[in-house]
């Protein structure tokens, strides 16, 4: 069974702030940090484009999961901030946060997972669910990858001498979802495949263009999951004609990935 992707909403640090009061009301944003408010925007965007309301599954990739919960948590355990510990920092501290929320916003009530295989993590997510409707156990998957950058962190990385940047490029967010189906109508290009690599390759499709880190870190910035935004740029050169895009995801030279999409 063939793999499509439906739609693909996104928010990078080429995007100002959502409008949130357009997905959130003002209580529910006060309590939610700025990597869970995207993840609701870019959800809900996906789903609607591709005319679902409850997805099959939830599948989550994320390196570091919410930081801003994790610090407010451990700040206020070290009695570095006047805060008692509060627990619901320490409840939504945990990688599972966003996949967890998505679930009960949506009343999904089936398969849900998150992977934390740092820089392969949306990768590790979006082979999970492209298995999944290949074997026809689900019809359709809500895919995303959410990555945060706060100033405690960032502070935290210029004391190591990257002050603001690493080897990669600008250090950046990453909020993506993507919606997985079986049903080709109205999809925006086929899901090939997606490998997990022990060594980068040269086996890629003849005639692909192929899409490397450092292209979509120059314009994304850097972060454990910007592999998905390289994605939705591989979408963007499928709708402008391409046939085969190739999106490849050498992490450090440590993790590799490679993502297949074609033009239907």
């Amino acid at each position: 069974m063939k793999v499509y992707i439906k739609s693909i909403a996104k928010l990078s640090r080429l995007d100002g702030e959502p409008a949130y009061r357009e997905f959130l009301s003002p209580i529910e944003a006060r309590r939610m940090s700025r990597m869970m408010k995207k993840a609701i925007v870019v959800s809900t965007t996906a789903l609607r484009e591709a005319g679902i309301s409850v997805p099959d599954a939830i599948i989550t990739g994320t390196g570091l999961g919410s930081l801003e919960n994790t610090e407010a948590f451990l700040m206020a355990l070290r009695g570095i901030t006047d805060d008692t510990p509060r627990p619901t920092n320490f409840m939504q501290s945990t990688h599972n946060t966003a996949g967890s929320l998505l679930g009960i916003r949506l009343g999904a009530h089936g398969y849900n997972a998150t992977y934390a295989n740092i820089g392969t993590s949306f990768e590790s997510a979006l082979l999970d669910g492209w298995m999944q409707i290949r074997l026809g156990e689900i019809d359709n998957a809500l895919v995303s990858a959410f990555e945060e950058l706060t100033p405690t962190f960032s502070r935290m990385l210029a004391k190591t001498g990257f002050e603001g940047t690493c080897i990669d490029g600008i250090l950046s967010e990453t909020a993506v979802s993507l919606v997985l189906s079986s049903s080709r109508e109205g999809a925006l290009c086929e899901l090939e495949g997606i490998d997990l690599l022990d060594a980068d390759d040269d086996m890629d499709p003849d005639g692909a263009e192929i899409l490397r880190r450092e292209d979509y870190t120059a314009v994304f910035g850097n972060n454990y999951s910007v592999s998905a935004l390289g994605l939705a740029m591989g979408i963007d050169k499928i709708a402008a004609g391409a046939r085969r895009v190739v999106i490849k995801n050498d992490f450090r030279g440590e993790q590799f990935a490679r993502t297949v999409i074609r033009r239907i």
